[in-house]
């Protein structure tokens, strides 16, 4: 009699086969032996990995680093850094320079593009062509520059270096564009990218590196960025005093000093000297002094600033000189009539840290509005400064100190603590270190709340966990720091104990350790949204995923491949999801290899099957939007596939040469049999509206607007490939799976027509439960042998899952591998699949799943029937 056993989740991810054994554990029961190109989904199924979308060429084959800038929610882009350029990705496209139109293509062997008006590109630069009609083969499509005459130049083509054969193109007959992909200097090789660090307040970002000083980046728009290096101290230039007056002579000497005010309420470095000898003791005697000065463009006020009286001759530029009064611009005159000055407020003295500490500060962050910079190499890795508060590149000082002033200090330790990273945290500023993480606060036993702000007499430096981090940037995940540790194989997370008032942290890698030991993680970036997911580079190329809720306790890490090596990625924030850009290098078939930069595909399917994106460096057809609300009515058979259907639009969007189209609108598909007007048409239901009226008795679709319905032709050529030339590749058409395909001349031909194509690089994803256990502490399983008869999979949008004993012994689940009719895609499957197995005995009792075809797939839970054997009659 056979037992059913379920494994409800798959939590805990991917463990170490040094786990086999550790049936006493929970996570045992929660976890997988394999979790390829699955991921955990942190409502705690395993979900196959979607897909990434090809988004631009790499210009050669040295390193490129990906780097999130994110000025706010809605304004996002990916930077992309390469050997001395900078290129910039906004919302899933190249951010591009004004367009040029196209009037004339020579083709042939060499191609040959005329613009008008004549084009400014230069020879290297990256192109993008888009907007054809006829000439498809070049649509969407980039190159690189080659020659240029005139308003003429020559297309090479940027995965191959070679100039574009153009002999088997269609003619241009009109219009297309062309439009040089925004591209700006930097004074970083590929060597240094690695190592770059990265700030960012608003539109602004400071880059540091171990060769060249700090850089700012600035944002104007799109296409209007700059790249200087950062100056630091006021803007505005200090005035010149012309002249010094008393009203009445006397024992006593003063020395004036006038510092000019930018807008920002910074002040210059203080004005020569204006000594006065032999005038008045104003402390007990009325009578006034004049200070002049000269005008400072900019300045929106002066301060001025005074001696106490001397009568030994003229203070001196180094006796302490005291506030007394400040003149609004355009003032040039200040009468100091028995003012006794402030001397806790003087004249700035200027500091540049560059110069004062080192030229070279590779760490950079800001903290209680001020600008810090660490790790200045040398003797001074373990030395940070602090700007003045909200004068981010003014790290003046002043005496006496006041609380305003710039900081400067060093974590002082008994082993040398080089500063790697900086987060700023409710309690202090975090500092990581290759030997341990430290609080920078305000005091208060290192709480900021408490002990106020920081000053150059109150800053505290606490040292709180003994184990070091590496160059790695760490992630924050709500209040939970997660960093890998300095020898880059072990990532473990850092949270602020309230209770024992220091930050403690744990190996978070530890139940998957397998998945790092002989290995680094060279980069990682999360996506919050919509999986909560870490995704982690490996220095081999692969690619980890770490799904991470702390306040479930859920750390769950899997693994993924494809046709290349992940070798950098960020995310950034589009929309309501967080977008992963990855950069992958991919062999072409001749054994070379090409860089590309790619985007992590979103994994929505409001259309079933055919929204699957489950393949690398994809592309899809393009799809027409008409401008314009729908109407739908139904017919009398109602919302049924095959039933006939009305619309109307509230625009004239329809022509009569569209019948034959599919619309796609409110989750359902309809093929369109006639056009009546360009208001009216008629249809038959491909696959039913799912977006219908709430409450409607007879079940009506909802109206929909504008930009969410599409009316697209069937098509059997599909061009844009130049990426994926001479590679087979996997292709979603309508839902169906088709396979044999290779790219040529940038393009592939289907057996059938389609109206939606995906097409790019297939991968496997596999997951392969833990060898059986019952749980029980008594009388186990583990070593005897068993036999799982059938098994029930738990799935949910799910297609093309195949079960067996092992990866070797496969059986496609029959309802999860229905055959695709023409028009007629099968609809992804969520219930219970049942499936006999082979009936053979073995000891583990595992279940392998695996899919092969570019579909999704995610395990809710597997219930094996299981026959135990060895046990006495």
């Amino acid at each position: 009699m056979s037992e059913n056993v379920i494994q409800a989740s798959f939590a805990s991810g991917e463990l170490s086969p040094s786990l086999f054994a550790r049936v006493d554990i929970s996570k045992y029961h929660s976890g997988a032996a394999t979790m390829r190109n699955f991921f955990v989904d942190y409502r705690s199924g395993a979900s196959t990995r979607p897909g990434t979308e090809f988004i631009q060429p790499c210009t050669g084959m040295n390193q490129v680093r990906l780097v999130r800038f994110q000025q706010s929610v809605d304004v996002t882009y990916v930077l992309v850094f390469e050997d001395g350029k900078l290129r910039f990705i906004a919302d899933g496209g190249s951010v591009v320079e004004t367009a040029f139109t196209i009037t004339a293509v020579v083709l042939g062997t060499a191609t040959d593009f005329t613009t008008s008006p004549p084009h400014n590109f230069a020879i290297g630069d990256l192109v993008f062509v888009s907007g054809n009609l006829g000439l498809s083969q070049a649509n969407d499509r980039y190159f690189l520059v080659g020659s240029t005459l005139g308003n003429q130049f020559k297309a090479v083509d940027p995965f191959t270096g070679a100039e574009v054969d153009s002999t088997t193109w269609d003619p241009l007959i009109s219009g297309g564009i062309v439009a040089r992909v925004f591209t700006i200097n930097t004074p970083w090789p590929a060597t240094a990218l690695s190592k770059l660090k990265f700030s960012q307040r608003a539109n602004t970002m400071n880059i540091t590196s171990t060769v060249i000083g700090p850089y700012i980046l600035t944002l104007f728009s799109a296409t209007n960025w700059t790249l200087v290096p950062a100056v630091f101290g006021a803007t505005i230039a200090a005035p010149g005093i012309s002249s010094v007056t008393a009203t009445s002579l006397g024992p006593a000497s003063y020395n004036f000093l006038v510092t000019a005010i930018d807008p920002t309420g910074q002040e210059s470095g203080p004005s020569n000297p204006g000594p006065i000898v032999g005038v008045l003791d104003l402390r007990n005697t009325a009578g006034s002094i004049e200070v002049f000065w000269t005008t400072v463009g900019g300045a929106t006020g002066y301060n001025v600033y005074c001696t106490s009286p001397s009568y030994l001759g003229d203070p001196g530029t180094s006796v302490i000189h005291g506030f007394v009064g400040t003149v609004n611009a355009p003032g040039l005159q200040f009468v100091n009539s028995n003012i006794t000055p402030d001397f806790s407020a003087s004249p700035p003295i200027h500091n540049d840290p560059l110069i004062s500490i080192g030229p070279i500060p590779q760490v950079s962050a800001y903290f209680q509005q001020r600008l810090v910079y660490a790790n200045f190499g040398g003797a001074d890795v373990d030395r940070f400064t602090m700007s003045k508060p909200g004068a981010y590149y003014n790290f003046d000082i002043s005496n006496p100190s006041e609380s305003d002033d710039s900081v400067d200090a060093r974590l002082v330790s008994l082993e040398v603590n080089e500063i790697k990273s900086m987060i700023p945290m409710p309690s202090g500023l975090v500092m990581l270190t290759t030997k341990g993480a430290w609080q920078v606060s305000g005091g208060a036993g290192g709480v900021a709340t408490q002990g106020g702000p920081i000053t150059p007499t109150s800053l505290t430096a606490t040292a709180q966990a003994y184990i070091g981090a590496n160059d790695v940037p760490p992630i924050l995940i709500n209040y939970d720091i997660l960093y890998v540790q300095q020898k880059g194989s072990i990532v473990r997370d850092l949270t602020y104990n309230i209770y024992a008032n220091i930050y403690t942290g744990n190996d978070i890698s530890i139940m998957s350790s397998h998945l790092f030991y002989g290995h680094q993680v060279v980069e990682w970036a999360y996506a919050e949204e919509p999986f909560k997911i870490v995704w982690v580079v490996r220095d081999d190329g692969a690619l980890l995923s770490l799904t991470a809720i702390r306040e479930q306790e859920m750390y769950g890490w899997a693994r993924h491949d494809t046709l290349g090596n992940f070798k950098s990625i960020c995310t950034v924030t589009e929309g309501a999801v967080d977008a992963a850009y990855v950069v992958v290098d991919r062999p072409k078939p001749n054994g070379t290899f090409i860089k590309m930069i790619e985007r992590i595909h979103e994994r929505t399917f409001p259309f079933g099957a055919e929204d699957a994106w489950s393949s690398d460096a994809a592309v899809q057809n393009a799809h027409q939007f008409p401008n314009a609300d729908l109407t739908i009515v139904l017919g009398a058979q109602g919302n049924v596939v095959g039933g006939p259907v009305g619309f109307s639009t509230s625009a004239a969007v329809v022509a009569s040469n569209q019948v034959g189209f599919i619309l796609r609108a409110g989750g359902g598909r309809v093929t369109i049999t006639a056009v009546t007007s360009n208001f009216t048409f008629t249809g038959t239901i491909l696959s039913p509206f799912t977006n219908l009226l709430p409450d409607d008795p007879i079940n009506r679709p909802n109206i929909v607007l504008n930009g969410n319905w599409t009316l697209d032709a069937l098509f059997t050529t599909i061009h844009g490939l130049s990426h994926l030339e001479g590679q087979k590749v996997s292709v979603l058409a309508d839902g169906g799976v088709v396979n044999g395909l290779t790219v040529f001349n940038a393009g592939i031909t289907l057996p059938s027509p389609a109206s939606k194509v995906t097409v790019g690089l297939g991968f496997q994803a596999q997951l392969q439960t833990m060898p059986l256990d019952l749980g029980q502490e008594t009388n186990t399983i583990q070593g005897k042998r068993k036999k799982i008869g059938a098994l029930t999979v738990r799935v949910k949008d799910s297609r093309g899952i195949k079960a067996g004993r092992t990866f070797k012994h496969l059986v496609p689940i029959k309802e999860l591998n229905q055959v695709t009719q023409l028009n007629q895609p099968v609809m992804l499957v969520t219930a219970d699949e049942r499936i006999i197995m082979d009936p053979l005995w073995d000891v583990p009792g595992q279940v392998c799943l695996q899919v092969d075809d570019p579909l999704p797939a995610t395990v809710l839970g597997v219930i094996p029937e299981v026959v135990i054997g060895d046990t006495p009659k």
